[in-house]
């Protein structure tokens, strides 16, 4: 997290990114380190110069505390994730759940509507990540997905930007472990191919109705179990 800002030639924009990942209000994060909200906008912003290493060491610090306060949900899943080599862009969201959540709720949430597997939504889910599915596609080895897979055993993959949804199924086919649901956004119905081989797996396959991916996501950080 510090070195992604420290290196970036944008800070502001790392770092409004990671407080956005992690779930953090500018106004909290403003009474941690002990600033005005107006200073963390202005970093974010880009109105300041770039933050030294004492800003970004002192604004990790304070992101990883408040999460801890709050249940370490976002700690934990990133933790998960450590020995999968996907770059932090393609992440849009993710989140461990303090206790475990229904399916089923969690699709009503997002606005998900199930097409294949509803006999599966009585499934408890134990967290998510959203996937930016352009970017993960373009830039992930197949075995970078498969490591992706093995870290959601049990929780929910949401990829934005969907096409047909038949990559992410045909992917999955190959791996042992798979998630407990699979989420597409972008599109109004999956390939048949998608369909066939969800059923055959024996995912629930959903389709969030939720218009943008903003939206999905503002959703998602509103959830709560």
């Amino acid at each position: 997290m510090a070195g992604e800002i420290s290196l970036s030639d944008d800070p502001g924009k790392m770092m409004r990114k990671w407080r956005e990942l992690f779930h953090v209000p500018q106004i909290i994060l403003a009474e941690y380190l002990d600033v005005s909200p107006s200073v963390i906008s202005d970093y974010e912003g880009s109105r300041r110069k770039s933050p030294g290493t004492k800003t970004i060491r002192r604004f990790v610090e304070g992101l990883l505390a408040i999460d801890e306060k709050n249940g370490g949900q976002i700690t934990a899943a990133f933790s998960r994730l450590m020995s999968v080599e996907i770059p932090t862009d393609i992440i849009l969201d993710v989140r461990e759940f303090t206790t475990p959540v229904i399916t089923r709720q969690f699709c009503a949430t997002i606005r998900a509507e199930c097409v294949v597997g509803e006999e599966f939504l009585d499934r408890n889910l134990l967290g998510y990540i959203v996937i930016d599915s352009i970017s993960a596609f373009r830039e992930l080895s197949g075995d970078a997905f498969l490591k992706l897979y093995d870290s959601t055993s049990e929780r929910g993959v949401i990829f934005t930007n969907a096409s047909t949804g038949r990559s992410p199924l045909i992917t999955i086919k190959v791996n042992t472990f798979k998630p407990s649901l699979i989420v597409l956004h972008g599109l109004t119905e999956p390939d048949p191919l998608a369909v066939e081989l969800a059923k055959k797996e024996g995912i629930p396959l959903a389709i969030s109705k939720i218009e943008s991916v903003e939206d999905l996501i503002k959703e998602l950080r509103q959830f709560t179990p």
